[in-house]
């Protein structure tokens, strides 16, 4: 059992992998406002409601409450996280990002009772922070320069709301489905998207931001294209992650994300010689 949500969740780390690198591109010219980006990520989060056929089961209040609030937590780190990714390289932020998620699922293993009450063994909280560790380092050059800005705010920002909402996801998990699971809380990132329109700034980008004037058609249906692909893969992805989680130790299978970060610099690098203005 532990091959398999292995397994599955580096499957969706890889897609993920690509995912970020396609983001960067989008929020580096066709689409310029991170918020704009979240707005429609929110919108196809809605495609979970097609395996409603497929398992799906009503719960308790709470329980759709718990999924409700990690859909919500899910999409503001996101905002959070293209705001970072438009402003830094996308090999960089994206590590720092899922070390902040990690440590916020690496804390709560030591809050039994109150998220996932896991046993933690010393070769176990060793591996975490080896994970950990190398997620960390791999966002940096050695020796570190003084001149190199991190929009610091906006990667704990959106690590610590991705970090939460995985782990109310998990406890969800404990007494629903993974189709119930998926459902309510793709249900909750929609609303979360629909509430950036209630935020004036956000508002103005939503509308505003799409900047295709004088742009060709062939251009615009390029971009559309391009980020209809992205969002499938993003949901490709975040579904073999959802189900890794559902299978198996979500402090571990967040640990795992060090490996997006080595397929994304694999990569990143050929592609840094094609645009290097955007990698």
């Amino acid at each position: 059992m532990c091959m398999v949500w292995m397994t599955i969740a580096l499957a969706g780390y890889f897609f993920s992998a690509l995912v970020a690198i396609l983001d960067k591109y989008l929020l580096s010219g066709p689409i310029q406002a991170p918020a704009k980006y979240a707005f429609f990520v929110s919108l196809f989060s809605l495609f979970t409601l097609f395996f409603i056929p497929f398992g799906f089961e009503f719960v308790t209040w709470k329980v759709i409450g718990l999924l409700l609030i990690s859909g919500i937590l899910l999409l503001y780190g996101l905002v959070a996280f293209y705001y970072a990714v438009k402003q830094r390289e996308v090999s960089r932020i994206a590590p720092l990002v899922g070390t902040v998620i990690s440590l916020t699922a690496f804390v709560a293993v030591f809050l039994p009772g109150v998220f996932l009450g896991e046993s933690i063994s010393f070769i176990h909280i060793f591996a975490l922070v080896s994970l950990i560790s190398g997620g960390l380092l791999i966002s940096f050059d050695l020796p570190l320069r003084s001149q190199e800005h991190i929009p610091i705010v906006s990667v704990i920002l959106a690590g610590m709301a991705m970090g939460l909402s995985l782990l109310l996801l998990k406890l969800g998990y404990a007494q629903a489905n993974f189709v119930s699971g998926l459902v309510w809380s793709r249900v909750g990132m929609f609303l979360a998207g629909c509430s950036l329109l209630l935020i004036p700034v956000f508002r103005q980008q939503i509308v505003l931001g799409w900047n295709y004037r004088g742009m060709p058609s062939r251009a615009t249906v390029y971009t559309g294209g391009v980020f209809v692909a992205n969002k499938i893969l993003g949901g490709i992805a975040s579904m073999l992650i959802v189900y890794a989680t559902f299978l198996g130790p979500v402090s571990f299978v967040q640990a795992l994300s060090g490996m997006q970060y080595v397929f994304l610099l694999a990569l990143a690098i050929p592609l840094s010689v094609r645009f290097p203005h955007i990698f």
